[in-house]
């Protein structure tokens, strides 16, 4: 082979391995817009890709164009899909075990529920996800306290519940919760859910003001009431053998940015409940009625202790003790003993 010859092979090889940067696919339900999921992904993207001089790119598909979240979930085990951000309610389906944060009422501010998810007890689960699903937890965030809305009456209190179909996500503590209320709980699919409400299938449903505007449902729904009831999670999950066939430096750069979209999402969610329920009111007309502390009262007294059996006789008392001991602890370090 000539001189020149070999030069020219070398300039090929050396395209090739500048185009050949690993794209890895990451699939969320919310459509892409300037939303608190959707801006944390592409925070995701904008870290991996500047941290690894493009040797990795993120491809985004938003607007659950791969399918709802356990669809997502299922590509993300078997390794056709890189990473996905489940509800806490869909990852159930593939670790029961997620429902012990379903408690009602269990988090008094969302800074609380922070130090759980990034504490012992919050380590000590995405351990257990690995083991028990063969999938990486890189990072649990915030989606936030889930609120009712419906089409037929203001919910000021429990027994303004009764009677109602709430759509709920496929998860066995969201029905035991609407159904300790006198409501019919509906398992529906995240992707489906405006269509129900749209068609009267379901009379209302349950999510943050964030979610609520964003997924559409705010468009058909005429009544919400924040008495956030549960506070919701999102999981940034991995398939775990393509993570650990990168290199350790790359392994690092993903879990940061992990860990970088969580608190984006937390961030964006919190301050999402006044500005997207204040969006809500002024641009699609909804009347929203932000419960007090006793009416919140009212409201625990009645779903607590039957959800929380429940979810005892689910994932089992030695959890669900361990999740309110380590409240009460964070708790204690954030505001003193009282």
């Amino acid at each position: 082979m000539t001189r020149s010859a070999i030069g020219a092979l070398m300039g090929v090889l050396s395209l090739s391995s500048v185009s050949m940067a690993d794209e890895i696919k990451f699939g969320i339900g919310v459509a892409e817009g300037d939303y608190p999921e959707y801006n944390a992904v592409l925070r995701f993207k904008e870290y991996v890709e500047f941290k690894t001089n493009g040797d990795i790119t993120v491809r985004l598909f938003p607007g659950n164009q791969l399918g709802g979240e356990r669809e997502m979930l299922e590509q993300v085990q078997q390794g056709s899909l890189e990473l996905t951000l489940p509800a806490d309610g869909a990852m159930a389906g593939f670790y029961p075990p997620m429902q012990v944060w379903s408690v009602p009422y269990i988090f008094e501010s969302a800074p609380i529920a922070w130090e759980v998810m990034n504490g012992p007890f919050g380590d000590a689960m995405r351990e257990d996800i690995l083991e028990q699903t063969g999938m990486r937890a890189l990072a649990f965030s915030q989606n936030g306290f889930r609120s009712f809305t419906n089409n037929v009456r203001p919910i000021v209190n429990p027994d303004d519940m009764a009677g109602l179909k709430i759509r709920t996500m496929e998860s066995p503590v969201y029905m035991e919760m609407v159904k300790s209320l006198g409501a019919t709980a509906v398992p529906i699919s995240g992707a489906e859910v405006v269509m129900a409400l749209r068609q009267g299938v379901v009379d209302g449903q349950e999510n943050p003001p964030a979610v609520v505007y964003s997924g559409g449902a705010g468009e058909v729904q005429k009544y919400y009431t924040l008495n956030e009831h549960t506070f919701g999670l999102h999981v940034v999950i991995a398939n775990n053998d393509w993570f650990e066939s990168l290199s350790p430096g790359h392994q690092q750069i993903i879990q940061d940015a992990a860990k970088l979209a969580a608190w984006t999402e937390n961030l964006q969610k919190t301050e999402g409940d006044w500005l997207y329920s204040r969006q809500l009111e002024e641009e699609l007309g909804m009347e929203i009625h932000v419960s007090t502390p006793e009416e919140k009262a009212a409201f625990r007294d009645v779903v607590q202790e039957p959800v929380l059996q429940f979810i005892r006789s689910n994932v089992g008392d030695e959890l669900v003790d361990e999740l309110l001991d380590e409240v009460e602890t964070v708790k204690s370090r954030m505001y003193g003993s009282e």
